[in-house]
């Protein structure tokens, strides 16, 4: 009579893993990370930051201008559906490089001589980032294994670092030298990241043998809709807040000193409450949705205080705006958490961000219009506390996310079961 206890020969079946297990991550990759992840924003606020002294110089009327600022939100939406089928052909890393690629040219580009070189320029540029940020949640997957999540969340915490050391440098460096020296200056931290990344295209991609399996309809998925919502909001606030913040603090009644004040506390609190996030998430994945809930009250909080009593505690609201801002954050660190593979990363992070980005590109628009048409900050801080309470509510139904069966399955961490083999 035959036992069902495997022997130890049996026990020994070769079993392919579903996932091949990532190598060990050394430092220069995480360099590598960070040197990208710093540069898919300053290309964008170092705009923002140089645009009065770019508008006088090539005399760009306003319609120019509404383009110029409407494009980082639309060249982001339209070229991540394109970033999961480059990646199918020519790899992740080998992607990274190409977009670095094309936004060291964008930003050689726009600051040639004529407006439309610089609309041509900026273009390419946002074009580039966005298939940089749709690949990096895949690449810190690919790279970082079960410290995934972390190593997004820390790509996510230095594009709010590169933003902000664009939207602060770049007036000092255009005063210097003119909106080109403004806005070349930041062809350097490309060409940096390009060099970090460049020799990793020539390494041969080691394909691991993967289980057949069916790809998850991200479409019809509701988790997939829920982060895809809370993304967009989080970004049409964020981007709303570092186009329109300093003139929304004189409406209501701070100085203009004062006012470059507290915006420059928002940035500089965002990138510190990101470091925290990251700290705190990067061992514990399950702290992510809660952090979605936390940063996106403490921004409604901020909100709330400028609308009722914005000459109480100036200070604090813009804290609590800052710590706000740093939601993207947990939002990017939630994209390999809930993806079941590295093909389902990219796909996952392109319908979040080119959705999201599609819905932030309202924002700005939104909010320029609305202060231009009122003489005061109420409608417009309105506005932008409606978009809160709703993302907070995708915020908590994303938070339910890992205790929903909707989660892609995983492979078990104890030894795959091993079926006796029938003797003789």
């Amino acid at each position: 009579m035959s036992t069902l206890t495997p022997t130890a020969p049996e026990q020994t079946l070769p079993i392919r893993p579903a996932v091949a297990p990532p190598a060990r991550l050394r430092w220069w990759q995480v360099l590598a990370i960070v040197a990208a992840a710093f540069n898919a924003r300053t290309s964008v606020t170092a705009v923002g930051a140089a645009l009065p002294e770019i508008r006088a110089a090539l005399g760009l009327g306003t319609g120019a201008v509404v383009v110029l600022t409407a494009l980082p939100c639309l060249c982001i939406a339209a070229t991540t559906c394109l970033v999961p089928l480059l990646r199918r052909r020519m790899g992740t890393q080998t992607g990274i490089v190409l977009f670095l690629g094309f936004l060291l040219t964008g930003q050689a580009i726009r600051v040639a001589e004529g407006q439309w070189l610089l609309l041509a320029g900026t273009a390419l540029a946002c074009c580039a980032i966005g298939g940089t940020q749709v690949l990096l949640p895949a690449v810190c997957q690919q790279l970082g294994g079960r410290r995934a999540a972390g190593l997004t969340m820390l790509s996510a915490s230095t594009i709010g670092a590169g933003a902000a050391t664009a939207t602060a440098t770049t007036p000092w460096l255009t005063e210097i030298g003119g909106w080109r020296a403004g806005l070349g200056a930041w062809i350097v931290p490309v060409a940096f990241a390009l060099l970090l990344w460049a020799p990793q295209s020539s390494t041969p991609r080691i394909t691991a043998p993967q289980l057949e399996k069916p790809r998850r309809p991200l479409l019809r998925s509701p988790g997939a809709w829920y982060l895809t919502t809370f993304m967009g909001l989080q970004s049409l606030q964020a981007l709303s807040l570092l186009s329109w913040q300093p003139v929304l603090l004189r409406t209501t009644g701070a100085d203009p000193a004062q006012a470059a004040a507290l915006s420059t506390n928002t940035l500089v609190v965002s990138i510190a409450a990101s470091a925290v996030i990251t700290a705190s998430c990067y061992r514990r994945t399950t702290h992510i949705g809660r952090w979605m809930v936390l940063t996106t009250c403490s921004g409604g909080l901020g909100l709330l205080g400028l609308l009722i009593a914005p000459s109480a505690a100036p200070v604090l609201w813009a804290a609590l705006l800052g710590v706000g801002m740093a939601a993207l954050a947990p939002a990017m660190a939630a994209i390999p958490v809930q993806a079941a593979d590295g093909d389902e990363t990219t796909r996952l992070s392109a319908m979040v961000q080119g959705f999201g980005y599609l819905l932030a590109a309202i924002g700005p628009a939104l909010i320029g219009t609305l202060t231009d048409a009122t003489s005061n900050a109420e409608w417009t801080l309105t506005a932008l506390l409606f978009c809160n309470l709703v993302q907070l509510l995708f915020a908590a139904l994303s938070n339910r996310l890992p205790a929903q069966a909707e989660a892609p399955a995983r492979l078990p961490k104890t030894a795959p079961e091993v079926r006796p083999v029938p003797p003789g």
